[in-house]
């Protein structure tokens, strides 16, 4: 009888090890999903970091040339005025 116990209770603790197993795997998938999930994020906040540079150099680079068209149009208007000065009456 004692042998018959202690069979029962090695069964039920086989029973409850193979729960635990289960749940590990199904906690392993999870954080698996959620580890690609995570590096999918990673990837576009990447792509997106590198785009919001890339248009931040484009601006720097317009910016330049419209500085240098100011510094243009205002030498062409100086040039102007002294044409102009020439035909006073």
């Amino acid at each position: 009888e004692g042998t018959v116990v202690l069979a029962r209770q090695a069964e039920q603790a086989l029973v409850e090890i193979n729960q635990s197993i289960g749940t590990i795997e199904q906690m392993s998938q999870q954080i698996s999903a959620a580890a690609e999930q995570q590096s999918a994020v990673t990837e576009e906040i990447n792509r997106s970091v590198l785009s919001v540079r890339d248009i931040a150099d484009q601006s720097a680079s317009a910016t330049e040339q419209s500085a240098a068209s100011t510094v243009e149009l205002a030498r062409l208007g100086s040039d102007l005025q002294s044409m102009v000065a020439r035909f006073k009456i």
